[in-house]
């Protein structure tokens, strides 16, 4: 549960105006932040008629009531032709948190009568992706009075379900009693989608155990609370695009903007509005206290010039050229990637919002091959020189390998495995701990280059001497 304020917005100006003045020679391309609600008439606003009774709240339509016409939720309108469902309503003026309308929900009754509400959203939640969740609550004040039965209590909730109204998942109640009688409450979560949301439930759905309550007369037939809600919001927190294209020396001005919830971002950068003029993945925090909605975003800086880019294609080997985005290929492929076996020149034109972008890759063919040196004679009879077997392997490019040697018979007598630049490898002439007489000795080395995953193989052989 959090308190909010209301939110100065004339920083945004001073942002636009800033980017004005500071940046009057580069282009300046702003993108907009999406809000997307998807409780339908989520401030009952829409009615169907004026003419408003008891337990009207499905005139807010396409809300419906459970357990109706037992239970009798109420709405209240500023066109009711009805006074007693004409805003301000209780012993104290109660407004809409925003815009004509509201409901009017009974809590803590016998399970009959127990006031909900709900509606069909209007599409699925997406998954992998943070949803908003917010309403605001304001209980009906106590009138007073010797037997005052209204209660103040912790039972205002809102839940998801499905279209058996089997998969309920309480998402946002009090925590504690709310008798905050002077201003509406915004109540906010985070929540992730499992598939299952169809619809939007507000009411009480606490278990007796759980009901908290503070009321001046006991009378467990009678006592009751009530709550008014107004502005429901489900909405996905899907703020940026996946991609962002900076094209040339342009800088984007990006309104990341939600439900006036502060934003920060991944390089520090705090508001959601702000100007991007630097590649990068970025991601954008939205704070609501006990949780942080997050929505991510690769920004791509896509040059007006032709770049070119120098490509190593070992001998005998293939090249991956990729792109920063989908291009069209010289030999008409659509793709991010181009598979090459042959050195010279090939160009991409690059797919973006940017226009017609072109990059050259300029292949040269290289040696991939490692570099290497075996000693042909060693003599490992413990006086302190050529007592081992070294190996020196190095290479332009990473690779790793597999080292065996064999006997003159060809018996595998020494191996080791994980070669490579930073796990050198020796021997020391011995099998099973027994050192061997003098006799030659062939090694094998089989290594796989990180430039092209092509294997290679290299061998020789050395001389034992004691």
């Amino acid at each position: 549960m959090q308190w909010t304020t209301p939110p100065n917005l004339q920083n945004r100006n001073i942002f636009f105006y800033g980017c004005l003045l500071l940046l009057p020679l580069i282009c300046c391309r702003t993108l907009l932040s999406a809000q997307n609600n998807l409780v339908p008439n989520p401030g009952f606003e829409d009615v169907t008629d004026c003419n408003l009774d008891y337990g009207e709240a499905d005139k807010a339509f396409p809300w419906k009531i459970i357990n109706g016409p037992i239970a009798t939720p109420d709405l209240f309108h500023t066109c009711s032709t009805n006074s007693f469902f004409l805003p301000p309503d209780g012993c104290v003026p109660v407004y809409p948190h925003s815009g004509e309308g509201m409901v009017g929900l009974v809590n803590m009754v016998p399970m009959s009568i127990e006031e909900r509400i709900y509606a069909r959203l209007l599409d699925d939640l997406p998954l992998n992706t943070d949803i908003y969740v917010a309403y605001s609550i304001f209980p009906r004040q106590k009138c007073g009075g010797e037997f005052e039965i209204l209660c103040y209590s912790n039972t205002q909730s809102l839940a998801f379900s499905d279209v058996q109204f089997q998969s309920m998942q309480v998402v946002l109640q009090l925590d504690t009693i709310l008798g905050k009688t002077e201003e509406w409450t915004l109540m906010q979560a985070c929540f992730r989608a499992n598939g299952s949301e169809k619809f939007v439930l507000l009411g009480n759905f606490r278990s007796a155990l759980e009901i908290q309550q503070d009321c001046d007369y006991i009378s467990s037939d009678f006592n009751f609370a009530y709550f008014y809600v107004d502005d429901v919001i489900v909405s996905p927190f899907d703020v940026v695009p996946d991609t962002l294209f900076i094209c040339g020396d342009e800088v984007l001005n990006v309104d990341a903007s939600f439900y006036d919830i502060p934003i920060q971002w991944s390089d520090g950068w705090r508001g959601g509005m702000r100007p991007i003029d630097q590649a990068g993945e970025y991601t954008v925090m939205g704070d609501i206290g006990d949780c942080f909605l997050t929505d991510e975003t690769l920004v791509i800086k896509i040059p007006d010039e032709t770049e070119v880019i120098a490509i190593d294609l070992c001998e005998g080997g293939q090249a991956l050229l990729e792109s920063p985005v989908p291009a069209v290929w010289e030999n008409g492929d659509t793709s991010s990637t181009l598979l090459i076996s042959r050195p010279g020149a090939y160009s991409a034109n690059l797919l973006s919002t940017c226009g017609e972008r072109w990059r050259t890759y300029m292949a040269e063919e290289k040696d991939c091959g490692i570099q290497y040196f075996v000693p042909t004679a060693f003599s490992p009879n413990g006086d302190g020189v050529n007592d081992r077997l070294q190996f020196f392997f190095k290479s332009e490019y990473e690779f790793t390998g597999e080292l065996n040697i064999f006997d003159r018979w060809g018996n595998l007598i020494f191996g080791a495995k994980n070669v490579n630049p930073d796990n050198p490898v020796s021997w020391d002439g011995t099998y099973n701990g027994k050192p061997f007489n003098t006799g030659v000795f062939i090694w094998v080395f089989r290594y796989v280059s990180a430039k092209d995953g092509k294997g290679r193989p290299l061998s020789g052989n050395t001389v034992l001497v004691r």
